[in-house]
């Protein structure tokens, strides 16, 4: 395997780990948000309309809000998983006798090697 496709592998595992951890550190504020849209639930039940409303604009505002902070590292997860594929896409080129997954034992061993 060339060295170049190993180091864009180890790139991208490495962003992709990077992500994960972010989004991992936003846990926290993801399930405030969420226990907040469980109270609204609750409190929503028993209700007058003008009422329903105004909750469920709050409802809203933290969906959005959920999204806001998730969007950035979803996003760029996106962009890894093209990045992978345009690699496999490249080793397969340059070595067509590979299969998939003889590329991915290829792979393997040099991304568990990968100091996190």
């Amino acid at each position: 395997m060339d060295k170049i496709f190993i180091e864009q592998a180890k790139m991208i595992r490495l962003e992709y780990i990077k992500n994960i951890k972010e989004i991992v550190k936003c846990e926290n504020k993801v399930e405030e948000y969420k226990q907040r849209l469980t109270v609204i639930q609750n409190e929503i039940k028993d209700v007058d309309i003008e009422t329903a409303k105004l909750k469920l604009e709050e409802v809203e505002k933290n969906i959005h809000n959920i999204e806001n902070i998730l969007k950035p590292y979803t996003l760029k997860i996106k962009e890894l998983e093209s990045s992978a594929d345009r690699l496999f896409e490249s080793i397969k080129e340059r070595h067509p006798h590979l299969s998939m997954d003889e590329i991915k034992n290829e792979l393997i061993p040099h991304l568990i090697k990968i100091e996190y």
